[in-house]
Order: C-alpha cells, then structure tokens, then sequence
C-alpha cells in the first residue's frame, strides 16, 4: 500500500512539476511544490526514494540558481532519476508480490 501511494505522489508531483513549467512557473522557489516535497519528508522520513529525490531537487534548484548548470539540463536529470525511482519502486514492489502456481 505504502509504494503504491507512493507511486500516485511522484507520479502527481511530476505532473504538476511538467505543467507548472510550462505556464513558465519556476519550479525551483515555487511555494505549492516547495510545500509539497517538506510535507513528503515529514509523512515518510525514512524512505530513501523520497529522501533521494528531495535532496536531488535541492541540489539541482541551488545548481541552476549558482548557474552551474542550465534549467533544461536540470530538468533533464530530475526527470531521468524520477523515472528511474519510479520503475525501481515498481520492481521492488513486484518482487514482494506472492507468486502463484496453477
């Protein structure tokens, strides 16, 4: 139940990350998004994925503020690493699935 409502809100957090560019939000200092991932952090402190990727986004946000790197070439890592958490959560999730015989 936990990975597959974790699913839903990375699934819902990219969805609102990839419209909100869009309308040329800075998805970077945006308050909503901002709120989004402190709350992720506070409701599963310990899961790695959700650690990995709050600390991704961090470091890209403050990479493109320092000019180190460009806002696409942000977004390009965020969404690979995000599709990435995505399928691993999923296989992880198969492998604990009961397997059954006919």
């Amino acid at each position: 139940m936990k990975s597959g409502l974790f699913l839903i809100l990375l699934s819902s957090l990219a969805f609102n990350t990839l419209a909100e560019e869009v309308k040329g939000i800075d998805y970077c200092h945006d308050a909503k998004v901002s709120q989004e991932w402190l709350k992720m952090i506070t409701d599963y402190p310990t899961d790695p994925v959700i650690l990995k990727l709050a600390g991704l986004r961090e470091g890209l946000c403050l990479m493109i503020d320092r000019k180190q790197i460009s806002h696409e070439q942000g977004t390009d890592i965020w969404e690979d690493e995000r599709q990435r958490s995505i399928v691993d959560r999923d296989q992880e999730q198969t492998k604990k699935m009961p397997k059954f015989t006919i």
